[in-house]
């Protein structure tokens, strides 16, 4: 063999070698044991709270199986809580940050640029601009994001809520500590909530939620790829090209849309559950309960609520007769969805979801239907 070979040899030894150590450097890094952290739960707890100053930017992806049926007009809601969600993020503060949601058709894109939200559709070439805020509305997929959904859990917790730490973990190149909250309401479907954030900064990058009696979690979010680092302006700035549709929607247009129009005094406890504050700029969505034991009631007016009972129905919805009406059941592991319609009167179904045991939820449906039937 001659020098020329060798050295040909050599060189693409080295090339080969080269390769599959930087093929490998992801598992190494993964294999090296992460640092425990010696912060307390308390100062853990206030940093992730205190996190939404954090800039960053990565990828992240959301694992749901909530196991709900599909309910007309809900198509995009049904995928979000079963099925994988991916989507790129940039973050510079709570009024400016971009999420882009990928799926087989494109993209969905939300931006927050100050009070205004813009949704751009890339399969119907439409940017929307939805002006004030938005208090009470569908889920979207920026809403799983683990910052965000971190934030939300640990401030719908009540004071009576366990708290505990967990072992550290190795999240998207960052050494998170955990957190563990446990509901303490025994009508909570929430069997507990893991939390990992940067200890440093408070930032979430992982998040699962485990359904009470599970072993195995119902919604997981975390980082894949993660960089604590300012975006520039332009990137989180929606851009429309020329010849993109435009429309503009007001939360306030929705306002008496649910109830077909209709007010409903709501009475201050259902079944046991206590009314809690509703926001003003949508008064026909009331929320019962505290803690991680609440549930939000809203009206379907006519067609809608139709719809809805059918689909539930034929999703194997089990059907119980109460005074004053009847009640469309659907339960999984986390959440618990009863259509309530009264026999006094048609035209209205009530819809009461959230994560609170069927045994909880049909006390207060029959509840509801029970003060609408002595009303009439």
């Amino acid at each position: 063999m001659t020098g020329a070979s060798l050295r040909a040899r050599w060189r693409w030894g080295v090339v080969v070698g080269g390769t599959a150590l930087l093929c490998a450097i992801p598992a190494i890094v993964a294999a090296v044991p992460v640092p425990g952290s010696a912060i307390a739960v308390a100062t853990l707890r206030a940093r992730i709270l205190a996190s939404a100053g954090v800039a960053y930017q990565g990828y992240a992806e959301s694992t749901a199986d909530l196991g709900l049926p599909r309910l007309p007009d809900l198509g995009s809601l049904s995928r979000l809580l079963d099925g994988v969600t991916d989507q790129y993020v940039w973050y510079r503060t709570p009024a400016r940050w971009r999420a882009d949601t990928l799926t087989a058709a494109g993209e969905s894109d939300v931006y927050q640029a100050g009070q205004t939200t813009f949704l751009w559709s890339y399969s119907e070439n439409l940017l929307t601009r939805v002006a004030g805020g938005q208090p009470v509305r569908l889920p979207r997929a920026s809403d799983l994001l683990p910052p965000a959904l971190a934030s939300r859990l640990l401030r719908l917790a009540s004071p009576a809520d366990h708290i505990s730490r967990l072992p550290s973990a190795r999240v998207a190149g960052v050494d998170a500590a955990g957190l563990r909250l446990v509901p303490a309401s025994p009508v909570s479907t929430v069997g507990s909530i893991d939390i990992w954030a940067d200890p440093v900064s408070g930032l979430p990058v992982e998040v699962k939620i485990i359904a009470r009696g599970a072993s195995q979690p119902v919604l997981v979010s975390k980082f894949l790829d993660l960089s604590q680092r300012r975006p520039a302006l332009a990137t989180v700035s929606p851009r429309p090209a020329p010849g993109v549709d435009r429309a503009t929607a007001r939360l306030s247009s929705l306002n008496g849309i649910l109830s077909g129009g209709q007010r409903h005094p709501w009475p201050p406890v259902l079944g046991g559950f206590r009314l809690t504050a509703v926001p003003d700029a949508l008064t026909d969505v009331a929320f019962y309960g505290a803690g991680l034991a609440r549930f939000a009631l809203l009206p379907l007016p006519g067609r809608t609520g139709s719809e809805v009972v059918s689909a539930a129905t034929s999703a194997g919805a089990r059907t119980i007769k109460l005074p004053g009406g009847s009640a469309e059941f659907v339960r999984t592991p986390l959440l618990t969805v009863a259509l309530a319609t009264p026999s006094a009167f048609s035209g209205v179904t009530f819809l009461l979801a959230g994560p609170v045991s069927a045994a909880g939820l049909q006390r207060a449906a029959g509840g509801l239907l029970s003060l609408i039937a002595s009303a009439r």
